[in-house]
């Protein structure tokens, strides 16, 4: 093992077992050992690193992000994929999907050509990339522009369109192999065809931004739909009577479900029934962060319009919410605090959770041998101290 790292570590969460006086090693870009440290021999040649006093976690992986530090990821250039991915490695965030708003066709096959050459360039390199020495993007999540006009949030409704497989065809082919999560409407007239077809290419259906019926969404989960985009949110509401999307949603247990935990997008309440009924196994933190997030209150770019953002809370000039400015980290630790959990069984659904629905649960979210070594190091007070993407520290 030349070149090998040894990670002394005070606690290791793998999330699914907690590992006292641990050690890691790490050869190259992937995990070679883990365990305690009475149980894991050093290599004699290996740079130890020593973390005693501190808690070893899988890094986090955001399915939903729109931008960070001012960058907008429509905006499809290196800068503002280099920006955005070290942005979210201060936060202990190791992957992530590229994620697309509701914009003109053109402007969105001109994102999904660019994000996904930078994305396929990225993963055809071993280890980290230079290009983008970071969080690495793992794809690309298309949010539209199959929407419902009633629930669009930030979404402009003049670029909404009828469900149509040749346009989503034409998105798909734009990103190339990328193309990981598709989330759209599952009460549009047409937009069955449109799930067969996307499924069709591997990509995943996410049900979001709708008006849908019970009946309507439990059609669409009947049909192949696997995942709900930040529930609650731009979401017909749950009903005694009419339960809607979100009863759909509850209580399927084929379905994962998205959160935005920052305490604003949805209330304490509402994240404990989520949690009750999911299942902690069953849910995606996610941050639906734009270009204000890690910025100071002011205006900037989601898609083609402006948001504000004040007080840490990113809004439309209508006053509609528009994402978060929040980051994985904090999403767990709001998580431990608003449902009585611990840090442990929450960390599952910022790390395994997502790379289990991605299909990478034996390479992300885990720390194990032969994951690939995405770490974040907290205190004990679980906030970040480094970050190690695929066996480098980038923080």
């Amino acid at each position: 093992m030349k070149g090998a790292k040894a990670i002394l570590a005070g606690t290791i969460y793998t999330p699914t077992q907690e590992i006292e006086n641990g050690v890691i090693i790490i050869d190259g870009h992937r995990i070679a050992k883990v365990g305690p440290k009475e149980k894991v021999k050093i290599p004699a040649n290996a740079t130890v690193i020593d973390n005693r006093d501190r808690i070893v976690v899988p890094g986090f992986i955001d399915i939903h992000i729109h931008g960070a530090s001012g960058h907008d990821l429509m905006e499809a250039s290196p800068e503002a994929v280099s920006a955005v991915s070290a942005y979210l490695a201060r936060h202990g965030t190791t992957s992530y999907l590229a994620t697309t708003v509701t914009a003109s066709l053109e402007r969105t096959l001109h994102a999904a050509r660019g994000l996904g050459e930078i994305i396929g360039a990225s993963q055809s390199s071993h280890g980290v990339s230079d290009k983008i020495p970071g969080a690495q993007p793992l794809g690309l999540h298309f949010e539209g522009p199959f929407l419902n006009a009633k629930k669009r949030g930030a979404h402009p409704v003049s670029q909404l369109r009828k469900p149509s497989a040749e346009i989503a065809e034409r998105i798909l082919d734009a990103a190339g192999d990328t193309a990981r999560i598709f989330t759209l409407a599952p009460e549009l007239e047409g937009v069955l065809a449109v799930l067969e077809y996307v499924r069709g290419r591997g990509v995943r259906i996410g049900l979001g931004h709708s008006n849908a019926t019970y009946e309507e969404a439990a059609r669409a989960i009947a049909a192949g739909a696997t995942h709900a985009v930040h529930v609650f949110n731009a979401m017909r509401p749950f009903m005694h009577r009419d339960s809607g999307i979100i009863g759909a949603v509850l209580t399927d247990d084929r379905v994962s479900a998205e959160l935005i935990c920052d305490g604003v997008h949805v209330e304490v309440p509402a994240i404990q029934l989520l949690v009750r009924s999911k299942g902690i196994e069953r849910i995606i933190l996610v941050s639906d962060s734009s270009g204000g997030a890690g910025m100071p209150d002011g205006d900037y770019r989601l898609g083609n319009f402006t948001v504000h953002v004040a007080g840490g809370v990113c809004r439309t000039v209508e006053g509609s919410l528009a994402g978060s400015t929040i980051t994985l980290d904090a999403a767990t630790r709001n998580l431990a605090s608003f449902t009585g959990l611990s840090y442990r069984e929450c960390l599952a659904c910022a790390t395994l959770n997502p790379a289990r629905i991605l299909g990478m649960e034996k390479q992300k979210g885990v720390i194990e041998p032969g994951a690939e070594a995405d770490l974040a190091i907290l205190d004990q007070n679980y906030y970040v101290t480094q970050t190690y993407v695929r066996g480098r520290p980038v923080l």
